[in-house]
């Protein structure tokens, strides 16, 4: 099993492609290949399951081709799954005393 976490995080464009084919080239060796990203557009080019969490719940465990049949983008899937579970309340520029 090998997790990475935001692993294509300030790379160059042929450091994101190599990131993308090592990953790939694990899982298609059987391996378990666990990625933690905010990158979505990347996910949409990497994962072949995706797992949404939010609050510690799980939001959605599903293939990416499931999400891709469901919604127009992977971006759009997670923003309308995550509705309910996300707090975006912005507190700047906050206040005296607060």
């Amino acid at each position: 099993m090998l997790i990475f976490d935001e692993p294509v995080n300030g790379l160059d464009p042929d450091g994101i492609r190599w990131a993308r084919q090592l990953m790939q080239a694990l899982a298609k060796q059987g391996r378990t290949v666990l990625v933690s990203s905010h990158l979505v557009t990347e996910m949409e080019l990497t994962a072949d399951r995706v797992v949404i969490i939010g609050r510690g719940q799980l939001i959605n465990d599903s293939s990416r081709a499931d999400l891709a049949a469901r919604y127009a983008t992977l971006e759009e899937a997670y923003l309308q799954l995550t509705a309910g579970s996300t707090d975006h309340r912005a507190q700047w520029p906050r206040t005296p005393g607060q």
